[in-house]
């Protein structure tokens, strides 16, 4: 359907704006009759058709011939396919392999076969009937030489046969359209863009150098012309919206994008669908483009919008919308439903009415700058977001009354580093590397056509393969039908073709330098449109038979690696690497070793030695970690006899053994720890030889031990006491014991041996002695050598009182002698046939008397008195007795 175009109103005074839709919108050609189903394309689903079937025999066990028209393809003005099932019956389900068949007929068409063999893939007629061919030729509009429909050929119900028929033409047409293709390959390079901007590249590109066919339209030869399909709108640049979405349809799916060509029979109008994110959006590049064409002038109202919002712009100016949408070619993912508006605002190309261009990451555009009379010359990058104005200018679009357009009504054009710009009396181009940019005006419409104010250059861009400008007196840019020609169509506007060469068409070519089988060749191309050459390389010559030199070693072998040798061919220089094995050890030099195993306590470790020359290998045992031997000493204690021993860090402990005599070792003591080193056995008996051997241990590992005897003395312990004539000193007796020695110190000297006694002699009275003075004695048993332990006995020498008593008239008067170094004295009492008792503490060394008064007349006591000095005393006095 059509598509009311914008026309823009002048006006005078304040500057302002309108959008108004004129009488008409582009128009699509479709189907008469149309409805639709889904098409097939790898991965997606089989769709159905109506078709007119031609039928040599009813009979299925014979051969049949059917036909099939391609009316109601996309390629030939349709809009989708008709569902139709055949005498109201419902057919089986198919099995035929859809890929498969696909595939046969994708490369039998590319090979031109006019027969196809699709024998053994399970095809029926319920399937033709159900649009298995039609949908497959559906979904590549790149097939645009098919003439009328095709002949099918079944067995039974089988098809075996299809064929095809193709236009006189079709191998030059299909050429042009390939050489077209490549070169919307060579000016749109996607690498580096995101999904998005590989959409709106080639939206740009059709809206920018495409043309609605709408003298085609008029006249009734849209279908002469190519106007449905793809050579329309690459090689002839004319086409309506069939062509422009089998076009888009085609450029998204070589992209990679899932993609789809939607259509509605109420507004009798095909589109494109595409999904870039995981979310689908909708295209229309038809009616993005301007009607008359406005070279230069590209809308994106219909740019990745979303359904409602297509529907919404649809019904500005129509009574019927695209709710009857049905898809009609898909690939890649199932379109579901499109409902994100996500680049309906706040994206550069929004709002911008003119074509845009990209190179080299960057996208240039032309849009209002600070007022209505003003414009921006952009450089933006989609990836950082970043936009910068290379350029600004003003424009006012005068009217031949005086008043004038308001908005930006110049276009731009990029080619190589150039950026080409109109203003409403000049083109002019900009240098968009430059770092000071200065426009040169190259063509001033006033001068040059003595063009008069009101007239402006309101168009600039592409059309039909020309790069063309219109100068007209205003922006509503048409054409009327000529009065005496209904054929023909009037511009009402001046047309001029700015010569540039932008589409070279390249001869043959002449080679420049001839290819050798070491070297590439050089081919050069010249443009029969404008002159412009360009250089390609021409591959080297393939050897097909090698002759290799002698070669040459560029890695040497050694005992380690391999070594390489490189041939290379004598006629194209093509090599080859070969493998020299690695040098034959015969005798191995073995490396200081790694130990691949560490020994334990319990299990042996391994070291692993290598060859210094060829990296051979050996491996050794290492033997299992022993315990050191461990020394023992002894020494007697005065409870025992005391062990030590040397320490071995790794042990979890030590046992300890022993034995008596020359009896049998038996376990002492199982020591934990590493770090105690002594024990002390006091189950020991005097004059007893022990033996002791101790050895370190770590789980079931024992160490070995030396051993020591050692004869155990007892202790001997000292006792003493002052007698009349010296100190008596006694001591225990130990067994075992030959002799003892006596030692004495006086006050804090030091020990003297004062005597050496027999065994048998336990006491010794020391007379060297003086009063008051402290003495120590120590006695050692000893057997032979050996000494055993002894307890000290300290005393100090008190020599015994003289003691007298009489009667006295109240009691007993007891007198002593004073005694040198006493500090008190001590009276013991008794009667006859009694025990003395103490009755009397007199301290004070000169205390000498003390009367007894509990005593009974008549009766006869017995007293005697001992010197004290602390809790040292003298021997008793002799004792002394009277009658009261």
């Amino acid at each position: 359907m059509r598509k009311k175009r914008k026309s823009y109103i002048a006006v005078t005074g304040s500057i302002r704006s309108e959008w108004l839709r004129g009488l008409s919108r582009k128009i699509c050609i479709g189907a008469l009759a149309f409805s639709a189903a889904v098409v097939l394309l790898t991965g997606g689903k089989v769709g159905a058709y109506a078709s007119d079937q031609t039928r040599v025999s009813s009979d299925e066990s014979q051969v049949t011939v059917g036909y099939d028209d391609l009316d109601d393809t996309l390629q030939k003005g349709g809009l989708g396919v008709v569902v139709e099932q055949q005498d109201g019956a419902a057919s089986l389900a198919s099995t035929y392999d859809a890929t498969a068949l696909e595939k046969r007929i994708v490369e039998g068409i590319k090979a031109w076969q006019t027969s196809i063999d699709v024998s053994e893939l399970g095809l029926t007629r319920d399937d033709i009937d159900n649009g298995a061919v039609k949908s497959i030729i559906n979904s590549h509009p790149e097939f645009i030489s098919l003439s009328g429909g095709y002949t099918y050929w079944t067995s039974g119900s089988s098809i075996t046969k299809i064929q095809f028929t193709y236009l006189t033409n079709a191998k030059e047409e299909q050429q042009e359209l390939d050489a077209a293709l490549q070169e919307v390959k060579s000016k749109i390079d996607t690498s580096g863009m995101s999904d998005e901007e590989i959409v709106l590249a080639y939206h740009e590109y059709l809206t920018s150098t495409v043309a609605y066919a709408y003298e085609d339209y008029f006249n009734g030869t849209i279908a002469a012309n190519h106007g449905y399909d793809m050579y329309g709108a690459l090689v002839k640049h004319s086409c309506v919206c069939q062509g422009y979405a089998e076009t888009m349809f085609y450029l998204l799916r070589e992209a990679g994008l899932s993609c789809a060509i939607a259509s509605s029979e109420n507004i009798n109008h095909a589109w494109n669908i595409v999904k870039i994110h995981g979310k689908w959006y909708h295209i229309d590049a038809t009616w993005d483009d301007p009607l008359w064409d406005m070279p230069g002038r590209s809308y994106h109202d219909y740019f990745l919008v979303s359904f409602d919002t297509m529907n919404k712009n649809t019904l500005i100016n129509h009574t019927k919308d695209r709710t009857d949408m049905v898809v009609s070619a898909q690939w890649g993912d199932t379109y579901t439903t499109a409902v994100d508006t996500t680049y309906e605002s706040g994206k550069f190309w929004n709002g911008i009415e003119k074509a845009i261009f990209y190179k080299d990451g960057y996208w240039y555009s032309i849009s209002e700058g600070s007022s209505k009379t003003s414009f921006n010359i952009n450089k933006y990058q989609y990836s950082t977001n970043i936009n910068k104005v290379l350029y600004s200018g003003t424009a006012k679009w005068t009217t031949p009354s005086g008043g004038y357009y308001p908005g930006v009504y110049s276009s731009i054009y990029l080619r190589g580093d150039n950026l080409y710009f109109t203003t409403p009396d000049s083109l002019n181009k900009i240098d968009i590397t430059s770092t000071n940019v200065n426009p040169t005006e190259l063509i001033n419409i006033r001068t040059q056509y003595n063009s008069s104010t009101g007239n402006n250059l309101y168009a600039f861009g592409e059309q039909y393969g020309k790069l063309v400008y219109f100068i007209t007196d205003s922006p509503n840019i048409k054409k009327t039908k000529d009065s005496s020609n209904s054929s023909k169509y009037n511009k009402e506007y001046a047309e001029y073709t700015f010569e540039m060469c932008i589409s070279h068409k390249w001869d043959a070519g002449v080679v420049t330098k001839e290819p050798t089988y070491t070297s590439t060749g050089t081919k050069k191309y010249t443009c029969t449109n404008c002159g412009e050459t360009k250089t390609e390389t021409i591959a080297k010559l393939v050897c097909t038979s090698h002759v290799w030199d002698s070669g040459k070693v560029v890695t040497a072998p050694t005992y380690k690696t391999e070594g390489t040798k490189k041939y290379t061919c004598t006629n194209c220089g093509t090599t080859k690497t070969e493998t020299i094995a690695k040098l034959v050890c015969t005798s191995h030099v073995w490396d200081g070793g790694v130990v691949t195993k560490k020994p334990t306590y319990s299990s042996a470790g391994t070291k692993e030695y290598t060859c210094v020359n060829c990296g051979t290998t050996k491996t050794s045992s290492i033997a299992m970690l022993k315990l050191s031997k461990v020394t023992v000493k002894t020494a007697v204690s005065s409870t025992g006899i005391k062990i030590s021993w040397t320490s071995e860090k790794n042990a979890s402990g030590y046992y300890i053994y022993r034995k008596s005599g020359k009896g049998q070792y038996a376990l002492l003591k199982k020591v934990t720890g590493a770090n105690t080193l002594a024990f002390n056995d006091t189950k020991v008996t005097s004059g007893v030889i022990y033996t002791y051997k101790v050895q370190a241990y770590k789980g079931t590992v024992i160490g070995a031990g030396t051993e020591t005897s050692r004869c155990f003395v007892g202790t001997a312990k000292a006792k003493t006491a002052n007698e009349s004539t010296g100190i008596k000193l006694s001591w225990n007796k130990v067994g075992g014991a030959r002799s003892y020695k006596i030692y004495k110190r006086i006050g804090t000297g030091k020990y003297t041996c004062i005597k050496t006694a027999s065994s048998t002699t336990f006491t010794y009275l020391d007379k060297a002695v003086k009063a008051g003075t402290i003495y120590t004695y120590a006695v050692k048993p000893y057997i032979g050598r050996t000494a055993g332990t002894y307890v000290a006995s300290k005393y100090v020498r008190l020599r015994p009182v003289t003691a007298k008593v009489s009667a006295a008239r109240n009691g007993v008067t007891v007198r002593w002698t004073k005694t040198a170094g006493a500090t008190s004295y001590r009276v013991y009492r008794k009667t006859a046939g009694g025990k003395y008792a103490l009755v009397k503490k007199i301290g004070g060394a000169n205390a000498l008397r003390w009367t007894d008064t509990n005593t009974a007349k008549g009766k006869t006591y017995y007293y005697y008195v001992r010197a004290f000095k602390g809790n040292y005393y003298s021997a008793a006095s002799k004792a002394v007795n009277v009658k009261r």
